[in-house]
């Protein structure tokens, strides 16, 4: 049996300043001080039954669905002022190079970027009830109030019906607040990671404050919210156990210490477009070694 073809999926790292999480490390090599960043990641830990990682601390997300690209989504942000020329100009980087994921979508009249970050909106709100959205701008209209057992509802509707997200936004005047996502990277899973393989779209979403969050308990277990550099730590350790691009892209994160400096470089980064990546796992009598970008063996 060959290996498993890609599934085409999305995921957003959602970093939330947290001003409790200032503090400084002491590292003994050299005496220098070092302040850990003043925000956090959400990690959400996948059940021990789950097919794919297993156990492993997570960003949320997961495969799309043809409902992410229906048309009926750019006839709705169009009703609210964002017509399909707009929407292109403020999310289409680039005509050229661009990755193979956006060329795979179910409906060619969808703009692939747009679909795209409404998958990894919505798979966010289906595993942790919270909703990157805001209210369509619209003169003599109110929006409904949408209020916490509502919420709750509509998270198991839509995760029985992924359709259900776009009547939820029509009915509360909503739009799925696409100008909150970065693009970010693009993930491979490699041919030897078990059944399912994913060609995975990963954006970012920074905020100012860190949301209630509402799992499930079956597919998602646990929620960790933790800054980067404590995340690297704890999976060093043992107590945790990231899946590679997790543990990769908060290697890269630990790298920006506060909030405002990863907004300014998430921006500016975007305009350079990304990369697809593929992960390499040896075998060895030790175990498996995984390469990431620019190791080598």
């Amino acid at each position: 049996m060959g290996p498993v073809s890609w599934k085409n999926a999305s995921t957003l790292i959602v970093l939330a300043r947290n001003r409790l999480s200032q503090a400084v490390i002491n590292n003994k090599n050299n005496d220098v001080q070092k302040l850990l960043p003043d925000y956090s990641c959400m990690l959400l830990k996948r059940s021990s039954q789950s097919k794919f990682f297993a156990n492993a601390f997570v960003f949320p997300g997961g495969a799309t669905e043809v409902a992410d690209f229906s048309p009926s989504w750019l006839e709705h942000f169009d009703e609210h002022g964002f017509n399909r020329e707009k929407l292109a100009s403020q999310f289409v980087v680039s005509q050229q190079d661009k990755v193979p994921l956006y060329a795979d979508i179910p409906n060619s009249d969808c703009i692939p970027e747009v679909g795209y970050r409404i998958s990894a909106i919505r798979e966010t709100f289906e595993e942790t009830g919270v909703l990157f959205c805001k209210p369509a701008q619209i003169h003599g209209q109110s929006n409904s109030i949408l209020k916490a057992d509502d919420l709750i509802e509509w998270q198991k509707r839509i995760h029985h019906n992924p359709e259900e997200f776009l009547i939820l936004c029509k009915k509360y005047f909503l739009l799925p607040d696409l100008w909150s996502l970065y693009e970010w990277s693009n993930w491979l899973t490699p041919t030897n990671m078990g059944p399912k393989r994913y060609d995975t779209m990963f954006y970012v979403c920074v905020i100012d404050n860190i949301p209630d969050v509402r799992i499930d308990g079956k597919e998602i277990t646990q929620v960790l919210w933790t800054d980067p550099y404590n995340a690297i730590l704890k999976h060093v350790q043992g107590h945790i156990w990231l899946a590679p691009p997790q543990l990769y892209e908060l290697c890269r994160f630990a790298q920006i210490g506060t909030v405002e400096d990863l907004k300014i470089f998430c921006k500016s980064r975007q305009q350079k477009g990304i990369e697809r990546w593929l992960p390499i796992r040896s075998q060895s009598e030790e175990g498996y070694t995984t390469i990431l970008p620019g190791e080598s063996f």
